[in-house]
């Protein structure tokens, strides 16, 4: 019998971020993003459930004709049958930002409890996006004209509702834009569950696990000079000289600031001293 390789989550994730945004299949990106550290999972069989999700959504809205009902339907599907909700005893587990761990818990963060609701949306024929507001993230449901806020059971809300929601986590101090009802752009929504596992990892000093998310979000931004130097730092902190010298000359390469050029030419001397980079 053959040898049967493990998938090659980096690379199809990065196939995916070559996509234009519109084609990019959003659950089987995120299921990706979770391939790495689940290097058995079966990305496959997740995208089959929520296929299945969607049938017993519809099922139990009676099989609506009209889109307001189906949307209806899958809110008490999803969070009255099935009970996801949002993780407020472990909101800062990197499990919440894994798609595949959060249809298993049926716990999760706003941002991935809305990528679940968007795939089984998407098909049952609804028309909803993503919107990033600051610091909770939400579902626009066009056919009903509101937003959907996964994290507290589906609530539904208004515009305005969304704005004193947002005010009550930041303050008085922040000014409200319409724009923050924007839709979000697929490829965006990845590198917010990216960024979230980054600052996870970051507070962890996790230099190994950090590394490899800031090397997928380079995938959606490849010009970041930021990210190109914290993932030379991060590669210095696990002794990997030569690696760390290639982020440092793609840093240089794409950054505008003559002072962060400067400082990413000396980290490189430095790492070119005669002990020399050990990777």
């Amino acid at each position: 019998m053959a040898n049967i390789l493990p998938p090659n989550f980096r690379g199809l994730l990065a196939h995916q971020a070559s996509l234009p945004d519109a084609e990019v299949d959003l659950q089987r990106a995120a299921l990706l993003l979770s391939g790495e550290e689940f290097p058995e999972l079966d990305v496959e069989g997740y995208l089959a459930r929520l296929d299945t999700m969607a049938d017993e959504a519809r099922s139990l809205a009676g099989n609506a004709v009209d889109r307001a009902g189906l949307a209806r339907g899958l809110n008490r599907f999803l969070f009255d049958q099935q009970g996801f909700v949002g993780n407020s005893a472990d909101y800062y587990s990197p499990a919440n930002s894994f798609l595949n761990v959060v249809m298993d818990t049926r716990v999760g963060i706003p941002i991935t409890l809305s990528v679940l609701y968007l795939g089984i949306a998407k098909r049952m024929g609804l028309s909803c996006c993503g919107v990033g507001m600051p610091g909770h993230f939400l579902v626009y449901l066009e056919d009903l004209d509101l937003y959907m806020d996964p994290f507290h059971s589906g609530e539904l809300l208004s515009a305005g509702d969304c704005r004193r929601l947002a005010q009550g986590l930041f303050g008085p101090s922040l000014e409200w834009s319409d724009g923050f009802l924007a839709p979000c752009p697929s490829k965006l929504i990845l590198a917010r569950m990216l960024n979230n596992l980054r600052h996870i990892y970051a507070h962890h000093g996790d230099s190994r696990k950090l590394a490899a998310v800031l090397e997928r979000m380079l995938l959606f931004d490849r010009t970041s000079s930021s990210l190109y130097g914290e993932l030379a730092r991060c590669q210095i902190r696990m002794g990997q000289g030569a690696s760390a010298i290639r982020s440092l000359e793609q840093l240089i390469l794409h950054s505008g600031s003559q002072r962060e050029i400067a400082s990413a030419r000396r980290m490189i001397d430095e790492l070119r001293e005669p002990t020399g980079p050990v990777d």
